[in-house]
């Protein structure tokens, strides 16, 4: 559910920062740093906070910062740039940090040593499911309020057909032809569409936060093994011979 979340941030950023923004590749990359830092400092930091209260609250506290991160998120709007992406994007790289470094320690740290390459795999198989089931569920929110915003009056048939199938084809027609109420309109449209994505994505967060509250263990008392008895070894020496 992690994934799923973080995946729709990635999957609309660069288009909002090339089509919208009007960055190249390059910029798109750098604007993503805040976020990559986030996520850096939060699996750094998660451990340790993880052995204080346990993972349950560690990952419930990460799902809540992502959560909230992409609820600002959601508010972007037209008049909104560059400044106020560096202040929602790194809350949900800490957020990441925090839930997925946790749940994956929490994962490991519940199987034997034997099962753990086994369970490390299926880890990696279930955090693979994230991406593909994110960008056809958040891509259908995003496309559906894209087409259902964008205002085609008096634009020909074959190219509102084009408009409609990607922002980068809506702003390209509104250049070529020249107008500027159409461009606002694509660009309206699609940041309506990545807002509601957003939302969508934040309501997974919160759902991750219920389960992870719900059923992740909590503080776990650290129980010493005691050393065998001498006695006991004399026994054993005595049964092996």
């Amino acid at each position: 559910m992690g994934v799923f979340a973080l995946f729709g941030v990635l999957f609309t950023a660069p288009q909002y920062f090339q089509a919208i923004l009007g960055t190249d590749a390059m910029g798109s990359g750098l604007r993503l740093l805040p976020l990559i830092g986030g996520l850096a400092v939060g699996a750094s930091l998660a451990d340790r906070i993880a052995a204080r209260v346990g993972p349950r609250i560690t990952v419930a506290s990460g799902f809540a910062l992502l959560a909230v991160g992409l609820g600002v998120g959601a508010t972007t709007s037209l008049t909104r740039g560059t400044g106020f992406l560096s202040l929602w994007t790194p809350v949900v790289g800490l957020g990441m940090g925090f839930g997925l470094a946790t749940a994956s320690a929490a994962a490991l740290g519940a199987l034997s040593p034997e099962r753990a390459g086994v369970g490390s795999a299926v880890m990696q198989a279930v955090n693979k499911v994230g991406a593909p089931f994110a960008a056809a569920i958040l891509g259908s929110v995003l496309n559906a309020t894209y087409q259902g915003r964008l205002d085609l009056t008096g634009v020909p048939a074959n190219v509102a057909d084009g408009m409609r199938e990607s922002v980068f084809a809506g702003v390209a027609a509104a250049h070529q032809l020249g107008s500027a109420p159409l461009l606002a309109s694509v660009r309206t449209a699609f940041v309506a569409g990545m807002d509601g994505m957003l939302w969508a994505c934040a309501a997974i967060a919160v759902a991750g936060m219920v389960l992870a509250l719900a059923f992740l263990p909590g503080r776990a008392a650290a129980k010493a093994t005691p050393p065998p008895e001498p006695a006991r070894l004399e026994d054993e020496a005595v049964a092996r011979r």
